[in-house]
């Protein structure tokens, strides 16, 4: 496909020094891109921004790039803002003329010239990559958002160096992607601070913080780095000293099994309130999400974990994503998979306690499968034909799935051989851009035998999973894959299926292949139950049979391998969720389960399942479920376990006895292991429960909270609580506006308990206007947002009338964007019948 590109474009070209007409369209066209590839080079921008205090004035700035050319062509810059922002342009030093059109600023080929050009262009900066707020703004630039900011070629294939200067007030603090060179006094309260230049970067990584900030220095004789935040809870702050050492530990890592130190001239990061992502990696600029980062005073393994997880996930990203970068957003996974495939491994010397396996199997698997079993599913690389539609390929497939393909991978190839690739890799295209088949070619050309193009075909280029089943005839064991889409895909891979009759066990190794969809293997007794992926390296879902079903239902609590036992239930909750387990009995299980676990993250993944069980109780079982889940809150040995079970109810419970329960216990908050945030939770919870007391239930947890930011958050949240429908549609009708979304998690959470189940029947009507707005959503949103809206929209309906609203938007709109539709598919998946799918009703989005 590349290859075509460039022929058309060197055709167009060989014509005559213009602009191809059709490369003039919205957004950044992988033609555009292709074409301006070929013809700038060397690129560098020097850009200016005045940031003033109060954030409603406008931001004014200047951009200076400056870029080769091997003859006179046509400048094409991004800018999608309206042509009043654009307030004069120069090139070579002289004004010179120029149109804007289709969000660029083009420049004909006649006024530029063979060699060195620079464009300036004086404008004024759009607000929607700012994320202005009261005391600090910061940029969040991916995937094509540099291009709302400020005027450039808005493509990951165009590295360029980067200088910065900002002129801020005198009281805020400044970072940047490199060190400050200068700071300059000005008039009026005001300081300009001149960055150094950066390393190569893609657009998307370039970033800058401005605000009121306090900063904590980090130096142990060989990183050095710094800390910027907003926190004024000291027992949060002295998290501080934990996250430094994590972050020093994953730059030692990655340092080592590269072979190449930090590349890049800092590392400092900000921690934000209300940021939109976990983190962002921009190179010495990292963002993180406050709650992500300052953990409760009891946290969990699973929060420990996953902030431990996070801080290398985006550490790995400074080799993979940043100092290589992928050449288009198609492969954008490519710098995921590594983030989140090292990241577990960086993980594994700092938890040395902690069952690694289980906890990749509690992670990667089970988020993967939560997209991958729905109508909704997509391919781990995607077509991409637009940098507008990029963020619509993230998700949980190249987060989670991409990582399970990766270790796949690797086995087929062998660690040492995995290794020498990745360095040659590394070496080859440092500062560069790369492509998925660049690093096959070389991982290929080191283990030929692994058959590594045959095996991406199935894992990274087609959608979907397969469905194995296991069966005795005889003797002998019968292993099948099938493809559910019907394309006859099969996928290779390795797992442990154990076979038992309650005394005696045979482990048995499947191998399947991409040429055989069914393996044969010899028993040495007749099994009562078939456990597949024991080892919790299979991946798929395994349909158990009616025999293993019953038997794994009363027993696995009695499997002693932890890895087997959290697959095991895994597996038996797909089996649920495909309607072949009834909720009754695999509540009842969990409930069994549960009381004897002594895992924390295997407990934590069964409370998980147990409470969303609840809604799918009948009315006579319910009480006895929640109250259950109420005494085990209170008398599990695990003290994790204790508050997940706390949280689940918090969320879930509808029956008065419980209800009360968790009143009295927000009404004095002297729990040992709940924190501000789980009581603000139950006071928004307490609100739909108890709408007469909604007022005074805010207005007391309200007085419990200091922080201005999170005082913050409160107010914008709380809104949603008002039991007046009248006040309740007001609030959701403003939210279609695109200004009264900007903190998109706070938006999120309006968003979802406008339509919380306690509120479903009547928030039906909110279902179609909030498909209708999904396109602007992703239009003025960042990458999350379209899948964390729909999710908030849809996820807590399961009538027929909500599933209906959901069909009759898609069928009426059948060239919907596939990228968008899939999102709403995989939002609406628990909406659907029994025995009815949404791929089954409405068009399938299989490419």
């Amino acid at each position: 496909m590349k290859r075509y590109l460039l022929a058309l474009c060197l055709t167009a070209l060989s014509a005559a020094a213009q602009l191809p007409a059709p490369l003039l369209q919205p957004g950044v066209s992988r033609e555009l891109a292709v074409w301006r590839e070929r013809l700038y080079q060397e690129v560098c921008y020097d850009l200016s921004f005045s940031l003033p205090e109060r954030k409603a004035d406008p931001v004014q700035g200047e951009a200076a790039l400056s870029f080769r050319l091997d003859q006179p062509q046509p400048v094409v810059l991004d800018f999608r803002e309206d042509a009043s922002h654009v307030q004069g342009v120069e090139l070579n030093g002289s004004p010179v003329p120029y149109r804007v059109a289709d969000e660029h600023v083009v420049i004909e080929a006649a006024a530029t010239r063979a060699g060195t050009n620079q464009v300036r262009v004086r404008f004024t900066a759009g607000n929607q990559s700012l994320n202005r707020n009261d005391e600090f703004l910061y940029t969040l630039l991916v995937p094509d958002r540099a291009r709302t900011l400020f005027p450039c070629f808005d493509q990951p294939g165009l590295k360029a160096r980067f200088r910065l200067t900002l002129e801020v007030p005198e009281a805020w603090t400044a970072v940047s992607n490199t060190y400050r060179e200068q700071e300059t006094p000005l008039a009026a309260g005001r300081r300009r601070i001149r960055f150094g230049q950066t390393e190569p970067l893609s657009t998307y990584l370039f970033s800058f913080v401005a605000g009121r900030l306090q900063r904590q220095q980090y130096d142990d004789g060989k990183h050095r780095f710094a800390a910027y935040h907003r926190e004024t809870d000291l027992k949060k702050v002295a998290q501080l000293d934990t996250i430094f050492r994590q972050v020093a530990a994953a730059l030692e890592w990655m340092e080592d099994y590269t072979g190449i130190p930090y590349p890049f001239a800092k590392y400092d990061f900000i921690i934000l309130p209300g940021f939109q992502y976990g983190g962002m990696e921009h190179t010495g600029a990292t963002l993180y999400n406050d709650t992500r980062m300052f953990l409760s005073e009891h946290p969990t393994l699973d929060e420990e974990l996953g902030r431990a997880q996070l801080i290398a996930h985006e550490t790995a990203h400074m080799w993979f994503g940043d100092l290589i970068t992928m050449e288009w957003f198609d492969d954008v996974w490519t710098k995921e998979v590594f983030a989140n495939h090292f990241a577990a491994c960086i993980c594994e010397p700092l938890f040395p306690t902690v069952n690694h396996r289980l906890h990749r199997l509690k992670t990667f698997h089970a988020a993967s499968l939560s997209e991958d079993r729905t109508p909704g599913s997509t391919a781990i690389r995607q077509p991409l034909d637009n940098l507008n539609r990029a963020g619509l390929v993230y998700g949980q497939i190249i987060y989670n799935k991409a990582p399970i393909m990766m270790e796949k991978l690797m086995e087929r190839m062998g660690a040492d051989a995995f290794r020498e690739g990745i360095r040659t890799y590394l070496h080859r295209y440092s500062y560069a851009n790369a492509t998925w088949d660049d690093l096959v070619c070389i991982l290929d050309s080191i283990a030929p035998a692994a058959r590594l193009p045959q095996f991406s075909q199935a894992w990274v280029n087609l959608k979907g999973m397969p469905d194995i089943e296991c069966r005795v005839e005889g003797h002998r064991l019968l292993v099948r894959q099938t493809d559910p889409l019907g394309r006859g895909t099969l996928w290779p891979q390795s797992w442990t299926l154990t076979a038992t009759d309650g005394h005696q066990i045979q482990a048995i190794t499947v191998n399947q292949t991409d040429t055989q969809a069914t393996d044969t293997f010899s028993l040495g007794f007749l099994p009562t139950a078939l456990l597949p992926s024991t080892d919790g390296r299979g991946y798929g879902r395994f349909l158990l049979d009616r025999g293993s079903c019953d038997w794994l239902l009363a027993h696995w609590p009695d499997l002693t391998d932890e890895t087997a036992r959290l697959a095991t239930v895994m597996n038996l909750e797909e089996n649920y969720r495909a309607r072949r387990i009834d909720a009754q009995r695999w509540s009842h299980s969990l409930q069994q389960g549960l009381a004897r676990e002594q895992n924390p993250l295997i407990a934590s993944t069964l409370t998980g399942y147990w409470t969303r069980t609840l809604r799918r109780l009948t009315a006579d079982s319910r009480p006895a479920a929640e109250q259950a889940i109420w005494e085990l809150g209170h008398t599990h040995p695990l003290p994790s376990c204790r508050l997940q079970l706390l949280r689940g109810l918090i969320s879930q419970a509808v029956t008065p006895a419980v209800t009360d329960s968790l009143y009295r216990l927000w009404k004095e908050p002297c729990h040992p292991l709940l924190g501000e945030r789980d009581y603000t939770t139950l006071a928004y919870e307490l609100c739909l429960r108890y709408p007469h007391r909604w007022k005074d239930l805010l207005a007391t947890q309200r007085s419990r909270i200091s922080s201005p930011d999170r005082l913050r958050q409160f107010d914008f949240i709380a809104r949603a609580l008002d039991p007046d429908t009248t006040a309740q549609d007001r609030l959701f009708e403003s939210l279609l506006q695109a200004e009264n979304r900007r903190i998109e998690p706070w938006t999120a959470s309006v968003l979802h308990y406008l339509n919380h189940p306690l509120r479903a029947e009547r928030a039906v009507r909110y279902i179609r206007p909030g498909l209708d707005v999904l396109e602007e959503v992703q239009r003025t949103g960042d990458i999350f947002f379209p899948r964390n809206w729909a999710g908030a929209l849809l996820g807590d309906h399961d009538s027929p009338a909500a599933y209906a609203e959901v069909l009759r938007f898609l069928n009426e709109h059948p060239d919907y964007p596939s990228l968008l539709r899939n999102k709403i598919l995989q939002a609406a998946e628990g909406m659907a019948a029994e025995g009815t799918t949404a791929e089954g009703t409405a068009a399938s989005t299989a490419p």
